[in-house]
């Protein structure tokens, strides 16, 4: 169900899903105040590696692991 205080529109006011008249989307102010973050768009195949998402923690990590195998040991 989607109420219309918390709508993904990006506008303060906006018109209620029943009845007549306007209601005061709640999204909008919590994203102004930084309390909530947008979801990321769907990743096209134009966009740039560098732009692209890193992937999960697991993956990082699994690439650090990797990394670190070729490091040089000193002792």
């Amino acid at each position: 169900m989607d109420f219309s205080f918390w709508s993904d529109e990006d506008r303060l006011f906006v018109s209620r899903r029943f009845g007549f008249g306007w209601s005061i989307n709640f999204k909008y102010i919590a994203r102004r105040l930084g309390l909530v973050r947008d979801k990321p768009g769907p990743i096209s195949a134009d966009t740039p590696q560098s732009e692209r998402s890193k992937g999960g923690r697991q993956d990082r990590l699994r690439a650090q692991i990797e990394a670190s195998k070729y490091e040089e040991r000193r002792h």
